[in-house]
C-alpha cells in the first residue's frame, strides 16, 4: 500500500494538475514527429522516394516544381511511462527520496495525460521488466498505475531502505563507473526491447530513471530504433548528494545501496572539489548520451518541486 503521506501528495498533484492542464479537446499534445495526420507542418520540394499522394498540386502549379505537403503525426497519442525501480532510486538525503520523487513525476504525467485525454501505459524495470500494464484513460486506471508503481518498487528491493532523512548514498559519481554483481541494478536493454515489441502505434515514451547503469544502453541500436519510431523523453531524478557533499567537517559514513559497500568519505575541501567535478562530468556525459540517441531530457531535483518541471514541459509542447 502507498503510505498515507505519499497519498496526500498524490491527491494534491491530481487536483493541481487538473486545474492547470484540463482542456476539452482530445490530444492537445503535438508530436515532434511527422507522419499521417491533419495538422500542417510545412511544404518541401519533392524528392525521389516521397509519397506521390502527398504532392500539393496547388503549390506545385504556383512554383512550377513538385512540392509535398508534410503534416504532424496524429495528435491523439499513446503515452508510456517506464520507471526505474533499481536500488539506486532509494537514495534520499532531501525531504523526498528519488523513489518518492519518481512517484510524484509519474503522477504528474498520468494526471496531465488524463486531463488531455491521452491513453497511458506503465512499465517498471531494473535489470529486467518487472511489471507492465496496457494504455488506458480513466482516473481509476491512473490510480491503479500509481499503486502498481509503488508495489513494483517494493518488489524490486528486498527490504525498505532507512527512514527518510537518513544518510543514504550512491557513490557512483565519486568512484566512477564500475562492474557490479547481483540484482537490483539498472539495465536499459530489456526495457527497450519490451517497448519495441509491445508499442504498435506511435507513442510518447517517458523514461524515469537516474540512468546509473553499467550497460551501454545509449549506444545500442535498439534505443536508437525506439527513439526513431516514438518520441522518447528522459526524466532524471537527482538527489543533492549526487551533486555535492554535505556541509560540515570530518567524514561521511555512506553505503552503496546496490552493493551494500560502506565507505567513509572525507569532507575536506579537496574532496569536495574532486567530488563536484566528477559529478559534473557524469552529468555532462549523460546529457551527451541523450543528444547522441537523440532524445529530450528533464532533470528533476528531489529538494525542489517534482511537479513543475513536468507540467512546464507539457505546457510548452501543447503551446507549440
Amino acid at each position: 500500500m502507498i503510505p498515507e503521506e505519499v497519498v496526500r501528495e498524490l491527491r494534491y498533484i491530481e487536483v493541481s494538475t487538473a486545474r492547470k492542464m484540463r482542456n476539452p479537446r482530445v490530444g492537445q499534445y503535438t508530436s515532434r514527429l511527422r507522419g499521417p495526420g491533419f495538422d500542417f507542418d510545412e511544404h518541401q520540394p519533392y524528392r525521389p522516394g516521397d509519397d506521390v499522394r502527398r504532392i500539393d498540386w496547388n503549390v506545385t502549379a504556383r512554383m512550377d516544381a513538385p512540392f509535398v505537403r508534410l503534416t504532424h503525426a496524429e495528435r491523439e497519442l499513446t503515452m508510456m511511462i517506464a520507471i526505474d525501480v533499481s536500488r539506486s532510486m532509494e537514495l534520499g538525503t532531501a525531504h523526498f527520496s528519488k523513489r518518492e520523487t519518481m512517484m510524484f513525476i509519474t503522477a504528474s504525467l498520468l494526471f496531465s495525460a488524463l486531463a488531455n485525454q491521452i491513453n497511458t501505459g506503465f512499465l517498471a524495470f531494473s535489470d529486467q521488466v518487472i511489471a507492465s500494464s496496457p494504455p488506458r484513460r480513466t482516473r481509476a486506471a491512473a490510480w491503479a498505475v500509481l499503486q502498481q508503481c509503488w508495489s513494483a518498487q517494493s518488489h524490486a528491493t528486498a527490504r525498505e531502505s532507512a527512514r527518510r532523512g537518513s544518510r543514504r548514498f550512491h557513490p557512483t559519481a565519486l568512484e566512477g563507473a564500475r562492474r557490479r554483481r547481483g540484482t537490483g541494478r539498472t539495465a536499459l536493454a530489456p526495457m527497450v526491447n519490451h517497448l519495441l515489441t509491445t508499442l504498435r502505434r506511435m507513442s510518447i515514451v517517458f523514461l524515469v530513471s537516474d540512468f546509473i547503469t553499467d550497460d551501454d544502453g545509449f549506444g545500442s541500436r535498439e534505443l536508437a530504433m525506439l527513439a526513431a519510431r516514438h518520441e522518447v523523453i528522459a526524466i532524471v531524478p537527482e538527489d543533492r548528494s549526487e551533486r555535492e557533499l554535505p556541509a560540515g567537517p570530518g567524514y561521511w559514513q555512506v553505503r552503496d545501496l546496490e552493493t551494500g559497500r560502506h565507505v567513509a568519505v572525507d569532507l575536506g575541501v579537496r574532496s569536495r572539489e574532486l567530488y563536484a567535478a566528477e559529478a559534473q562530468r557524469r552529468r555532462d556525459r549523460l546529457v551527451e548520451a541523450f543528444y547522441r540517441v537523440p532524445l529530450e531530457y528533464i532533470f528533476v531535483s528531489t529538494d525542489q518541486s517534482p511537479v513543475e518541471p513536468v507540467l512546464s514541459f507539457f505546457a510548452r509542447r501543447i503551446a507549440r
